[in-house]
């Protein structure tokens, strides 16, 4: 039984756009979306030199950018 057919046997359904929008709180992402004012909370970030450095998850600089 895949993950949509169990939904269905709960009831459950996909929120539909009006209801996405309207939920507060958690994180709404779309593949492939970069944006400067985004840190990967999961790796962090540091600042030297004037530049901000942010990590990925592995550790790895996964983008620089000057720093507020």
């Amino acid at each position: 039984m895949s993950g949509q057919d169990r939904m269905a046997d709960a009831g459950a359904r996909p929120l539909t756009d009006e209801e996405t929008a309207a939920v507060s709180g958690g994180m709404k992402w779309t593949r492939g979306t970069r944006s400067p004012y985004v840190i990967d909370a999961r790796g962090g970030s540091f600042t030297i030199f004037g530049m901000e450095f942010t990590l990925d998850v592995n550790g790895k600089v996964s983008s620089v950018s000057p720093a507020k």
